[in-house]
C-alpha cells in the first residue's frame, strides 16, 4: 500500500528547495524547464542529478545523453521560473559558450555532460558530470509549500 499522491505531494512540498532552470541545445534550438528536484551527488567526480517527469519535453532532450546546464536562480528571477514552468512570459537572456546554454544573472550554474540515467517510476533521474561551474553572491530563489519564499537573515 502506498501513500495517496495528494498526501505525498503536500508532505514533500514542505521541503524547502532552490529553483533551477535545466537547459540544453539540440539542433540549434534551446530547451529549458524549471526544476526543484536538483542536487549534488559526488565531489569526485563532480556529479549532479535532476529528476524529470517522463511526460516532460525536456525528458527526451536529456535522454539523448548530450550536454546540459542547471542555472540556480536568484531571488529576483521568479518570472523565469514561471516562464519555464509554462506560466507566463519572461525576458530570457541566455549566456552561450561552454558546453550548454545557461541563464544570465543566475545565482550559480553548472554545465554538464550526461553521465547516467536511472528509471524512477514516472520520472527519470539524470546524472550529469560537471564540466564547469560558476556563482555570484546574492539571495537564492526558494520554493516552499507551493510558493516562492524569501530567506530571512540568520
Amino acid at each position: 500500500m502506498s501513500v495517496a499522491a495528494v498526501e505525498f505531494k503536500q508532505a514533500l512540498g514542505r521541503f524547502l528547495s532552490g529553483v533551477t532552470i535545466i537547459a540544453a541545445e539540440v539542433d540549434g534550438k534551446r530547451h529549458g524547464m524549471t526544476a526543484s528536484a536538483f542536487l549534488s551527488v559526488s565531489l569526485a567526480p563532480p556529479l549532479v542529478l535532476v529528476s524529470v517527469a517522463k511526460s516532460a519535453q525536456m525528458h527526451g532532450v536529456l535522454a539523448a545523453g548530450g550536454r546540459w546546464s542547471a542555472s540556480i536562480l536568484a531571488d529576483d528571477q521568479a518570472a523565469l521560473s514561471n516562464h519555464f514552468a509554462g506560466y507566463g512570459e519572461a525576458d530570457v537572456r541566455w549566456i552561450e559558450g561552454g558546453s550548454a546554454p545557461r541563464i544570465d544573472g543566475a545565482l550559480a550554474w553548472v554545465q554538464c555532460e550526461g553521465h547516467a540515467q536511472h528509471d524512477a517510476g514516472d520520472h527519470t533521474l539524470f546524472v550529469g558530470h560537471v564540466l564547469s561551474a560558476g556563482w555570484r553572491d546574492a539571495a537564492p530563489l526558494t520554493y516552499f509549500s507551493g510558493k516562492y519564499r524569501a530567506l530571512s537573515p540568520g
